[in-house]
């Protein structure tokens, strides 16, 4: 931390006062050990330059158009069960609503992804650049926000209130029931028909069968599914994220013996890949017709797309792009691709990172199985199309 203030500032030494009678020859020693504090003083700028490059934008000669999809921050409970001591408890801002916490957590990522990407997202925010769209949900419209107050704040020129540095930047949305590309909430008959019986396999398993019986014993109410671990995990996370006393039965099963069906229920609705198709399509067609206006030139200005979801919208995409392992993402976990042009080669590759919470400083790169690496474009685009409905609606039978 930097101090300005008087009793914490970094001060040149009182000049002593010096006797200018006589003339005193400078020690050879004292020259040895100014050049080798100079020398050292060069190597630790040089290795701090190298370390600092390490977060910087890579390649940024060759990247051309950045999709981040992240997931909302900390909120408060969304469910509760019988048994819960807190069941009436006041919740400041009400059920599923995001906290002063995970405003300030979107808030930062916004200020890291700038950061990490500053060679590349120019410093003014302007309309043509990029877009963003949200979940419908209170809380994920309100991190879209807090997360670009952190990517974009005004400059001199943007400045439209002497002590307001934030300016407003438009997300846009569709209720709940017409979103089929962000929250993937839109109703779709032949998907709900497969996860129903997608779950019922995976609740049917023995390895859960003590755990439900378990849950069911000390919540007083039905615990016999992934799904009801699911919503009970996540509200014993939050009343011990936010200092609440949990009951004393939860410290056999919380959180470890919780995780695994948590983890499963959010995997379920994108389990295979029909699936996928019909949960994740729409939101893979909108990636692949950004890519290609890219490739093909016919969308030169647009550098940035931003979607602001859910965890089971992460985990989604996570299991779109291959990737078979379990995933718990915490608030503000994003997964941003990015299409990059080699212009000797003419040709452009893709590449994925993935950040399970707000706090990592560098994305962690993932390896795409499905292709070489880099990957290239034309292998990546064959992965989704792979995924993507030719006709949503009719896939989904929702005319049946």
């Amino acid at each position: 931390m930097e101090y300005d203030n008087d009793e914490n500032t970094w001060r040149r030494p009182s000049t002593p006062k010096m006797d200018n009678s006589k003339c005193h020859p400078i020690p050879k020693r004292s020259t040895t050990v100014a050049v080798i504090v100079l020398g050292l003083a060069v190597l630790s700028c040089l290795l701090g330059y190298c370390v600092l490059s390490e977060s910087l934008p890579y390649e940024s000669k060759t990247l051309r158009l950045v999709i981040i999809l992240f997931r909302h921050g900390a909120r408060t409970p969304t469910h509760t069960y019988k048994s819960d001591p807190y069941k009436n408890y006041q919740w400041p801002d009400g059920l599923g609503s995001l906290t002063n916490t995970g405003k300030l957590q979107l808030y930062e990522l916004g200020k890291k992804y700038r950061s990490y990407y500053a060679n590349f997202i120019p410093e003014e925010y302007y309309e043509k650049d990029v877009y963003i769209r949200s979940s419908d949900a209170s809380r994920c419209l309100m991190s879209a926000y807090t997360f670009l107050a952190g990517l974009y704040p005004p400059t001199e020129r943007q400045m439209w209130h002497p002590e307001m540095s934030w300016q407003p930047i438009p997300v846009h949305s569709l209720p709940r029931q017409l979103d089929n590309v962000v929250a993937a909430t839109k109703s779709c008959k032949l998907w709900s028909a497969m996860y129903n019986e997608v779950k019922a396999e995976v609740d049917a398993q023995p390895k859960f069968s003590e755990l439900f019986d378990y849950l069911t014993k000390h919540t007083n109410q039905s615990m016999r599914s992934v799904l009801n671990v699911d919503f009970l995990y996540s509200s014993l996370l939050i009343q011990r994220e936010t200092g609440l006393k949990l009951p004393e039965w939860t410290k056999n099963v919380f959180p470890n013996k919780m995780r695994l069906p948590f983890m499963l229920s959010l995997a379920l609705l994108s389990y295979n890949e029909t699936l996928q198709r019909l949960q994740v399509g729409p939101l893979l067609n909108e990636i692949k017709q950004n890519f290609d206006k890219s490739v093909s030139h016919e969308n030169i200005d647009r550098s940035l797309y931003l979607y602001s979801g859910h965890d089971v919208n992460v985990v989604s995409l996570w299991r779109a792009l291959g990737f078979q392992e379990l995933l718990e993402p915490e608030y503000g976990a994003s997964i941003a691709l990015e299409l990059h042009e080699e212009v000797e080669q003419d040709n452009f590759f893709v590449k994925a990172f993935y950040r399970n919470n707000t706090k990592i400083e560098v994305p962690m790169e993932l390896k795409l199985t499905f292709c070489s690496d880099p990957c290239p474009y034309t292998e990546f685009k064959h992965h989704l199309e792979k995924l993507i409905p030719t006709d949503w609606e009719a896939e989904c039978q929702n005319d049946v």
